[in-house]
């Protein structure tokens, strides 16, 4: 079956490779997998190549988790192609930001997978510097919403090596803008995006003065921004998006510590998103009922009530399909509960891990990550999920 296709295009067989994998016949994937990376590698189409290698990495460690050293040449190959693409589009005058990131990020997880710990912390500093530079860039081009984009980047990329320098500086000029722009959503009535901004703010804050009144009182202006918006959405019929916005609000309150309006505003959540709920299940809309129980489930935690949450997360399971994404929303719900009931900072750096990983959509290292915490403090937690979810023998 192989020979038929020796003198197909890369392309052809990158699909084929894909099919057996599919099918099961790993080896002959893997076989016609790595003969279309080095056809893409002969035609110079590096980021196919650097793409394909990632892949045949990661499929032989999910294979086998111990395999490093088999995955070790096909994901340092691939690691080397991002940086060659990546020092391609630092030399244009416009360079792909999305493009970019793609880039950083995937030379970063698989120095991480790899346990490169000099090389990840290299790139990670390095990556800060020039995103810091492409924010200073924008910002001399007036181009507010992309320097801030750039900036986040770059302080996302200290915080993951705890460069306090790098953290200082770029985190300063975070919380200038926040400031700026939150005050400008809320003169133009941008209620969603003031809520977003106020929430952003309050996470830096945290990282300067910990989990205390400064970070309280922003995630307080927060929530009352979510719920104008939430209002707003509700006054417009649009009751999904009325919903999420109102889960914001419960969550800042929740995490401002403001118990009263989180109740208030955790029981209206819930009744509109048992409402949803109901309508997706008579219309069969499956996905849009999988989020909506997930939402539900969030309200619920909120609301102190952990039992419930799990109870409608198992409805989920129940009755939709569960994604890795479902199962990681749950658990940064539980992440944020944890950290508002305890007033933790370290709670609240995991959740900023986890979205690490998210935004990457690594979403098994941030479930991962949650799981630690619960293993070691709160093992009910743990206990629960997995009877729920159904990896507990009970």
């Amino acid at each position: 079956m192989i020979t038929g296709i020796i003198r197909s295009s890369p392309g052809e067989l990158e699909l084929a490779g894909k099919t057996l994998v599919t099918k099961g016949d790993l080896k002959s994937g893997m076989r016609l997998l790595i003969k279309s990376a080095r056809e893409y590698e002969r035609q110079g189409r590096v980021l196919d190549a650097a793409r394909i290698y990632r892949y045949i990495g990661d499929l032989i460690l999910s294979a086998d988790p111990q395999a490093l050293k088999d995955a070790r040449p096909f994901l340092l190959k691939s690691a080397y192609y991002y940086l060659d693409l990546l020092e391609r589009e630092i030399e244009l005058e416009e360079p792909n930001l999305e493009l970019f990131d793609e880039f950083c990020s995937n030379i970063l997880r698989i120095f991480e997978i790899l346990g490169e710990n000099n090389k990840f912390e290299k790139y990670a500093r390095e990556f800060a510097i020039i995103y810091k530079s492409i924010g200073d860039i924008q910002m001399r081009r007036h181009d507010i919403q992309k320097a801030i984009e750039s900036y986040e980047t770059a302080y996302r990329y200290h915080k993951t090596i705890h460069n306090s320098s790098g953290i200082s500086e770029v985190g300063t000029i975070l919380v200038d803008l926040y400031g700026k722009g939150a005050e400008i959503f809320i003169s133009e009535k941008e209620y969603q995006k003031a809520g977003d901004t106020f929430f952003k703010l309050a996470f830096i804050v945290k990282d300067v003065f910990g989990y205390d009144d400064h970070f309280m009182e922003l995630m307080e202006n927060a929530g009352r921004n979510y719920e104008k918006a939430g209002k707003e959405w509700y006054a417009y019929g649009d009751l999904y998006y009325a919903a999420k916005a109102f889960l914001k609000a419960e969550y800042s309150y929740l995490l401002a510590g403001n118990s009263e309006r989180t109740e208030l505003i955790g029981l209206d959540t819930a009744k509109m998103l048992y409402q949803l709920a109901g309508e997706y299940r008579k219309k069969g809309f499956m996905k849009e009922l999988g989020d909506t129980l997930v939402m539900l489930a969030q309200s619920l935690f909120a609301l102190d009530k952990l039992l419930e949450g799990l109870k409608t997360y198992k409805e989920l399971i129940n009755e939709a399909e569960v994604t890795l994404e479902h199962r990681y929303r749950i658990r940064k719900a539980l992440l944020f509960y944890l950290a508002a009931k305890e007033r933790s900072r370290n709670y609240l750096e995991f959740v900023e891990q986890m979205e690490f990983y998210a935004k990457r959509e690594a979403y098994a290292q941030a479930i991962d990550l949650a799981e630690l915490i619960f293993e070691t403090r709160f093992p009910e937690i743990k206990k629960g999920l997995q009877k729920v979810e159904g990896f507990s023998p009970e």
